[in-house]
């Protein structure tokens, strides 16, 4: 092993980095004094990153869009989602989205307990993807669930108002025991949802973005896919056929099939923790969040979407497909 651990910044995608940056008015990040330098392979391609979300204009200046995701503490990608909700009314459904992505390990299992957790969590699946698993998550721990911060100095007796009055909520840790969801990630979410929610609603004067954060598509899910897709459309991904020649040898792909990046053309496969594995039939077009290398290159956060509508949320890449 190394003798020390090779620096963060040398390591993950500077797109956030560099947003930060110019929203700091630092136009050219290249000239910034880092404590460690970062590549500049690696700011060339947080650059193309930005302008292909339409955040720097061709001259690498910050565009309004640009300036709307610099307030957003989040990766440029779901910044972009969030700024893509109020045009397709699910402000509200957005920032649980991405509060829920922003964290980890929301669902965990016991070597005792496999078959139980797999039932409890299928009553969060959605036939849709992961996208709308992690908010059918969110939105059941909070309308099953009573959280109260232990920093609350009347906890213990909200505790017990709540058991004598026959509140029809279970308390958040016996909600998350039973469910097999991981307490302290649904209160990171609840945390960043937080956060995320009154940045939205701040008005423009005082930095914020003046939204209308209660806004919510509600049982519509075909207008949170699309906006899904209008702020994704950079992870794009199709199926390709279960099975490919190669040669006089036939190859099988694994189950629910192989997908082909739009943007890059990259060979991919569903993650077996996906709600989208081994799906039959399986999505002809999807989104993804996470690219994620082993062995495999697979692909996490995965969410079925329709190809047209890509014409639709992002006419400048994909105005030609069919």
């Amino acid at each position: 092993m190394a003798d020390v651990t090779v620096p963060e910044i040398l390591r993950v995608n500077l797109a956030q980095v560099v947003l930060q940056l110019k929203g700091m008015g630092i136009h050219d990040p290249r000239t910034f004094d880092f404590l460690t330098p970062p590549s500049l392979a690696s700011l060339v391609k947080a650059f193309e990153l930005l302008y292909a979300l339409g955040a720097l204009d061709s001259k690498m200046n910050l565009t309004e869009s640009g300036r709307k995701m610099a307030k957003l503490p989040v990766d440029p990608t779901f910044a972009n989602f969030l700024l893509s909700s109020p045009k397709y009314g699910c402000t509200s459904e957005a920032i649980s989205i991405v509060a829920m992505l922003s964290t980890e390990n929301i669902f965990y299992s016991t070597s005792s307990a496999v078959s139980k957790a797999a039932d409890a969590h299928r009553r969060f699946k959605s036939y849709e993807g992961d996208i709308p698993t992690l908010l059918s998550v969110f939105q059941s721990w909070r309308n099953e669930a009573l959280y109260i911060p232990a920093k609350h100095s009347q906890l213990h007796h909200l505790k017990k108002q709540h058991k004598l009055g026959g509140g029809n909520k279970m308390m958040h840790g016996d909600w998350c025991t039973k469910n097999f969801i991981n307490g302290r990630a649904m209160v990171r979410a609840l945390d960043i949802r937080n956060q995320l929610e009154e940045i939205g609603s701040r008005s423009i004067e005082k930095n914020g973005l003046g939204w209308d954060v209660g806004a919510s598509c509600g049982s519509e899910l075909q207008q949170l896919l699309k906006c899904v897709a209008a702020g994704l459309f950079l992870q794009v991904a199709t199926r390709v056929p279960l099975s490919i020649e190669s040669g006089s040898k036939k190859q099988n792909s694994t189950p629910g099939g192989k997908y082909k990046i739009k943007i890059g053309g990259q060979l991919v496969s569903v993650h077996p923790t996906s709600a989208m594995f081994g799906r039959n039939p399986a999505p002809k077009c999807i989104v993804f969040t996470e690219l994620l290398v082993t062995k495999k290159i697979y692909i996490r956060g995965v969410t079925q979407i329709k190809e047209d509508w890509l014409q639709e949320v992002a006419p400048h890449l994909f105005a030609q497909a069919s």
